[in-house]
């Protein structure tokens, strides 16, 4: 069997090492202790994907902390309806909080497309599906045409508390099993790629432009301008940005409120409103479109051409990022 098929269902140690910022030899002996069977291929140790569990609950004692978690509203554990009773269940794993939008902010994400009923969504971020099953039972409150084009790595998930509290692999297929469940299929379509291999093809997935955009990916500066930069030109007139984690000190990214505050706050192309959240205040921002910034765009052009690669680090680049960037 080949070594990549092999592979599949393992984790070399020096992975788990990488993630867990500890030892290989650390995680070796956690192994041995426990009795998880240590597989060796081409000189490199592996742990089957099946035993980490073991393997986390010996790293992090606390992770099976019953107490932590998002309170599940009263409505949502009433109601009859398919999408209601998935992310019932899904609320339930632990691997959900808090990396998740909460059942607060996922009934906001529902209220805006069941409002502004977007015909064309993307959204960059997934994670396990939450906010995607959110995003899609509001278009389906419209009753209208409107999808959603779901993009993520779907990296298996490892914990990495405090934002990760469990094991999960393949998430793409748990999202697919979810959306599924939540009879909202019909709705989405999930892209297992990095944001920017989709937005450089956005044109052969969308015919029209973009309504309603989630961003909620990367949140590096460099990530997040990426994306915005990449995708802002795609956004229709009277389109919606709508960006996650937009208060550093809550949530310790700074890549949202960069983009607020270096293209959104003091734009005339812009008209910005940021919403406080509960339980946790990491907030959310609603953008909307109101015309095209012809200058921006070409700026975002002109830093994709081989020219500007050429001139970026000398003088004359400095200058204009400087001055004009």
């Amino acid at each position: 069997m080949a070594v990549e098929s092999v592979t599949n269902d393992l984790y070399s140690l020096e992975h788990l090492s990488h993630r867990f910022q500890i030892t290989p030899d650390r995680i070796a002996q956690i192994a041995t202790d426990r009795n998880l069977k240590q597989h060796q291929i081409s000189g490199q140790l592996y742990l089957q994907k099946n035993e980490v569990q073991q393997l986390i609950e010996e790293l992090f004692p606390g992770i099976n902390d019953e107490s932590l978690g998002y309170e599940i509203p009263e409505y949502l554990q009433n109601s009859p309806d398919a999408w209601a009773e998935t992310l019932v269940k899904m609320y339930r794993e632990k691997f959900t909080y808090p990396a998740s939008v909460s059942p607060s902010q996922g009934e906001f994400l529902k209220s805006l497309t069941g409002n502004i009923a977007p015909k064309n969504v993307v959204e960059i971020g997934c994670f396990t599906g939450i906010s995607t099953i959110w995003l899609a039972a509001g278009l389906e409150q419209t009753g209208g045409a409107g999808k959603i084009n779901s993009i993520d790595l779907f990296e298996d998930i490892i914990p990495a508390p405090p934002y990760h509290r469990a094991y999960l692999p393949n998430p793409l297929e748990y999202a697919q099993n979810s959306v599924a469940n939540a009879q909202l299929a019909h709705r989405v379509k999930f892209h297992k790629s990095n944001s920017v291999a989709v937005g450089e093809r956005i044109h052969e997935i969308l015919s029209e432009p973009i309504d309603f955009i989630y961003i909620d990916g990367d949140h590096t500066k460099e990530g997040c301008e990426k994306d915005f930069l990449l995708f802002y030109p795609h956004v229709a007139i009277g389109g919606y940005i709508v960006l996650h984690d937009i208060y550093p000190e809550y949530c310790n990214w700074d890549g949202p409120r960069y983009v607020i505050d270096k293209y959104i706050k003091t734009s005339p192309h812009f008209e910005l409103m940021e919403v406080k959240t509960s339980p946790v205040n990491y907030g959310m921002a609603v953008i909307r479109k109101v015309s095209h910034d012809k200058s921006l765009e070409l700026r975002t052009k002109l830093k994709n051409t081989a020219l500007w690669q050429g001139i970026k680090d000398k003088p004359l680049g400095n200058f204009i990022k400087k001055n004009i960037f």
